[in-house]
């Protein structure tokens, strides 16, 4: 696979929050099972929050004596016979091929089991058991919004925290992943963020390094690019004017609180460039339209280390989201479905994803071993959500709370657009990452 391929962030589908105005359709292309001749290239890697979660009761395997092989036989379900191959529905691309290098491969090398890998749209109704339609996957890596209302809906197996490896310092399962991502329906695997991005060329006297500083025209002069929706960017609001991310759907949730994100979108009011498809702020940081924008950080990574763009990289007030690996009900292999998924969310072959893909690392241990791009020596850590330096004010995406707020808000939003001149469609919600190719 060439460098290009592997770093092309920028045309594979992403992981933010699936347009409600998608069809359901699945994509029927695949890719053949992985050969288990196939090699990896050299890893430089060492071996290695939702608001709403629903943590699974069991034991937890960091506090047991049993091996890990001794836990996977006690509580996982038996396939109907040993699968010679699984079905894993994933995102395709750059993406995908990272799962290929740090999971599929090496999964099949150590059990036998080949992966086929087919991409999906990030649509949880598609698992329906009543669609006659539904496919045949036996794993499937969602976002956490699609995971929860499947979950919800009964559509997929409940997971085995038994079943998961302890960090290799011996730190619990519960303790090492971060803290509410654990889904009774599904393991987190990588988390993926908006982030604030600027033009070093345009931005040459001072150098911006918080929120705050997006919304400071006066010191750091230029336009400013933010998607036409009403998530990322009233949450980024607030945190540019103060507000803890762990409190921010809580102000957001009252009145005077979308009064106050309003209000301080209202200092730059008349710097506002809006996008609406996610390559576009790059483009529009690039062509010298704005100096600073918010834009997904698989992206920016690409355009960053693929394509040598003089951009920079803001973390403060990054708010993040999350895929889960979960196990579609009905599979007759769910034992080596729960298998899968304990090898890849290994501490080693997390940490190997993110050395070839800028995503996160949802386990603490993964995160410390993350290391060097095996093509281009460049340092992941850098650029990855979860690495702690990038970290320390982030904010998670809460799917439930936008579900039940959100038509409220847009309103608001639409009123306060229009108040700019806008037309009425003002207010509609950027088109979401994973319906881009």
């Amino acid at each position: 696979m060439a460098f290009a391929t592997v770093l092309a962030a920028s045309v594979v589908p992403a992981h933010a929050e699936p347009d409600e105005t998608d069809d359901t359709a699945v994509e029927t292309t695949s890719e053949p099972p992985v050969s288990s001749g196939s090699t990896d290239a050299q890893q430089s890697t060492a071996e290695a929050d939702d608001t709403r979660p629903s943590d699974p009761a069991a034991d937890d395997p960091g506090e047991k004596s049993k091996s890990d092989d001794e836990a996977v036989a006690e509580k996982s379900t038996p396939d109907v016979e040993r699968p010679e191959k699984l079905i894993v529905a994933s995102w395709g691309g750059a993406y995908g091929e990272s799962q290929r290098r740090a999971y599929f491969a090496p999964f099949q090398s150590e059990s036998g089991i080949a992966i086929e890998a087919v991409s999906h749209n990030g649509k949880f109704d598609v698992l329906d058991p009543e669609n006659a339609n539904k496919p045949k996957w036996d794993v499937i890596d969602l976002n956490a919004k699609a995971l929860d209302q499947a979950c919800r809906s009964g559509w997929l197996e409940k997971v085995d925290l038994a079943a998961l490896r302890a960090a290799n310092d011996g730190t619990a399962v519960r303790d090492d992943f971060f803290p509410g991502s654990l889904h009774e329906c599904g393991v987190p695997s990588v988390a993926w963020s908006s982030v604030i991005v600027f033009d070093k060329r345009a931005l040459k006297k001072r150098t911006p390094k918080t929120a705050k500083d997006f919304f400071d025209v006066k010191r750091f002069p230029g336009k400013r690019a933010l998607p036409r929706s009403t998530k990322y960017t009233l949450e980024l609001a607030l945190m540019a004017d103060g507000v803890e991310p762990d409190e921010v759907y809580d102000v957001l949730a009252t009145d005077d609180g979308i009064d106050r994100a309003l209000k301080r979108l209202d200092a730059i009011r008349k710097h506002i460039v809006w996008w609406e498809r996610a390559y576009e702020p790059l483009a529009l940081l690039e062509n010298g339209t704005a100096s600073m924008a918010t834009a997904f950080n698989g992206r920016v990574f690409s355009a960053i280390v693929a394509d040598g763009k003089p951009f920079g990289i803001i973390w403060d007030g990054q708010v993040f989201d999350v895929d889960l690996w979960a196990i579609p009900k009905g599979t007759p292999h769910v034992k080596s479905a729960k298998d899968f998924i304990a090898f890849a969310t290994r501490p080693a072959q997390l940490a190997k994803q993110a050395g070839w893909f800028p995503y996160g690392p949802m386990r603490k241990s993964a995160v410390e071993l993350v290391g060097r791009h095996p093509e281009v020596n460049v340092d992941m850590s850098a650029f990855i959500p979860t690495s702690e330096p990038n970290f320390k004010r982030a904010l998670r995406l809460n799917a439930s709370w936008w579900k039940e707020h959100e038509e409220r808000l847009q309103e608001r939003f639409k009123v306060w657009v229009i108040g700019d001149g806008g037309s009425a469609d003002s207010g509609a919600d950027a088109e979401s990452e994973n319906a881009l190719q």
